[in-house]
């Protein structure tokens, strides 16, 4: 996750600009908006100078502020989602949904170009997952990483997702693909992008999205299936590690929004859930106990 706001910058269009002086606006040239309508094979050519210049760019991102290329390349063995591993599973839930909001920022950006939106769908997460590649690829040289398969599968998955979802409206209709976030800063913890024990990574299975409810109150309604991890970031702050995994109910604030006029401004919702909007039924695989609604601090038993 720590990648995220790499991708922010690339789906900008990494591509060259036009240098004369144009009546475009400020935002269509900072996106590299052509003047005039381009080709189709010009704009698969801009697509693949996007990805030479992401990949470039993340290379050099990891050298400049990470420890790219201080090692030979070296493999790591990170495991799952198991009691023992670094973060317990979250952050490879985090490389499925980072790959998935990847693709949906490269597609985006594409058709925004005029490519064919069936391209697009296809462009965008493969883009998404050579960005992330070339991220594990330059990890493999860092002494603190090190190459992941895990991680290159999970990043698979969500590139998929995004595919699936995009191509079968049913499917996008029905089910989003979400993080909820709720901040909290600590010492040690800064990297919005690991903090795992602020997040959680969730499926919602929305009711909007079958043609017996969209009508009715019940539209405004969703299940949950979700999973989180608290005290393995900063584990010596934490007094006890969770692993849980949950079902839920929740309220559609997209539908919500919707309903209120504020079309545009509910999309963001299908890829963000907001904080106490659902009723979570979890299980603890540490503890190996049930977990109600809100009976555990929101993010972990602290010292």
């Amino acid at each position: 996750m720590r990648n995220i706001l790499l991708a922010l910058l690339l789906t900008i269009g990494l591509t060259a600009s036009e240098v004369e002086i144009d009546e475009r606006t400020t935002f269509e040239k900072i996106t590299f908006k052509s003047k005039t309508p381009l080709t189709q094979e010009e704009l698969e050519r801009r697509v693949i100078y996007t990805n030479i210049a992401a990949s470039g760019l993340a290379l050099a991102w990891g050298t400049a502020f990470w420890d790219y290329f201080s090692i030979s390349p070296v493999t790591a063995e990170e495991g799952w989602f198991a009691e023992d591993t670094k973060y317990g599973g979250a952050d490879k839930v985090g490389h499925i949904y980072s790959t998935y909001i990847f693709s949906l920022g490269f597609s985006t950006l594409y058709e925004y170009w005029g490519l064919e939106e069936e391209k697009s769908m296809v462009y965008g997460p493969l883009s998404a997952w050579i960005f992330q590649a070339m991220m594990e690829a330059g990890d493999s040289f860092s002494e603190t990483q090190g190459f992941s398969y895990e991680d290159i599968v999970m990043n698979t998955v969500g590139a998929l997702f995004y595919y699936v979802r995009e191509k079968y409206p049913e499917v996008k209709n029905k089910l989003d693909l979400r993080m909820e976030y709720l901040p909290a800063f600590r010492d040690g913890d800064e990297d919005i992008f690991t903090q795992y024990n602020n997040k959680k990574y969730l499926l919602a299975l929305k009711l909007s999205g079958f043609k017996s409810m969209e009508s009715t109150i019940l539209k405004y309604g969703e299940f949950h299936l979700g999973y989180y991890t608290r005290g393995y970031k900063n584990s010596d702050e934490y007094t006890q590690k969770e692993r849980i995994a949950y079902v839920g109910i929740g309220i559609n604030v997209a539908e919500v929004l919707k309903t209120m006029g504020w079309s545009r401004t509910s999309k963001i919702f299908n890829y963000l859930q907001l904080p106490y909007t659902s009723v979570p039924f979890g299980y603890d695989y540490n503890s190996q106990e049930y977990v109600a609604p809100y009976s555990r601090p929101y993010h972990g038993y602290h010292n």
